[in-house]
C-alpha cells in the first residue's frame, strides 16, 4: 500500500493573498485570461503552493466569488437593511448598486453576468431564480409597508418596482460617453436617477391646512 502524501496545513494569510490577487487578476483579465502562475507570483509564493490552496481556477474563482458577495451582503444590511423608512431603504437600495459599481469593477462584471463567469453556472438556474423570487418578494413588500405608513404612492404598480430597480442599476453602464464627452459627470447623473426614482415613488405632500379667516377688521370713520 502506498502511503500517501501528508498535505501541509493551509496558511490563512497565504490563502488570502492569492484570494486578493486573483480578484485583481480575474476582474483585469477575466476568467480565461487569468494566469494562475502570475496570480502566485503576485501573491509571493509558488504555483504549488497555490495548488495546495485551490484545486484549479475554477474553484478559486468560486472563492473570489463567494467572498465577495460576502462582503457585499454584510455592506448592504449595514447600510441599506437598517433604514427604518421603506421608501429610503428603496433608494438606498440604488444608490448602494451604483457605489458598488463604481467602487468594484469585480461586481460590475458579475452584476451584468460575465460571459467567462456565467460559462462556469457558479450559480445553478434554479438557485438564481429562487434568489430572484425572495429579492421580488422582499422589494414588494417594502412597497407595500411605504404604502401603509403614507410614503409611497397608493397608486404605484408595485411588481414593477423591483424591475425598474433592476433596470436603473444598469445606468453607470450607459454613461460611459456622456462623461467622456464632459456633457455630464457620471455622479451628478447617477444623482439624478435617483432623485427621479424618489420623487416617482413618494406620495405626494398633503397641502397645509388652510388658514381661517378671522373677521374683517372695521376702519375707524374720520371725525
Amino acid at each position: 500500500m502506498v502511503a500517501r502524501r501528508s498535505q501541509k496545513p493551509r496558511d490563512p494569510a497565504r490563502r488570502q493573498r492569492i484570494l486578493e490577487a486573483a480578484r485583481r487578476h480575474f476582474t483585469q483579465h477575466g476568467f480565461k485570461g487569468t494566469n494562475l502562475d502570475a496570480v502566485a507570483a503576485e501573491a509571493g509564493c509558488a504555483k504549488g503552493a497555490l495548488y495546495l490552496e485551490f484545486a484549479d481556477k475554477e474553484s478559486l474563482l468560486r472563492e473570489v466569488v463567494e467572498q465577495s458577495f460576502a462582503a457585499i451582503g454584510a455592506r448592504y444590511a449595514e447600510e441599506v437593511m437598517s433604514i427604518a423608512s421603506p421608501l429610503e431603504r428603496l433608494v438606498a437600495t440604488l444608490r448602494f448598486a451604483y457605489r458598488q459599481l463604481l467602487a468594484d469593477p469585480m461586481f460590475g462584471k458579475l452584476l451584468r453576468e460575465d460571459p467567462d463567469f456565467r460559462a462556469l453556472g457558479l450559480t445553478s438556474d434554479s438557485q438564481k431564480v429562487e434568489e430572484g423570487k425572495a429579492q421580488l418578494a422582499m422589494i414588494r413588500g417594502w412597497v407595500d409597508e411605504g404604502i401603509a405608513r403614507g410614503e409611497i404612492r397608493a397608486d404605484i404598480d408595485r411588481d414593477a418596482v423591483p424591475i425598474v430597480i433592476g433596470v436603473l442599476r444598469f445606468a453607470p453602464q450607459h454613461l460611459g460617453m456622456i462623461a467622456e464627452l464632459g456633457l455630464f459627470s457620471t455622479e451628478r447623473a447617477l444623482d439624478a436617477i435617483v432623485d427621479v426614482f424618489r420623487a416617482g415613488l413618494a406620495a405626494p405632500k398633503s397641502p397645509p391646512p388652510a388658514k381661517r379667516a378671522g373677521p374683517t377688521p372695521q376702519r375707524r370713520s374720520k371725525r
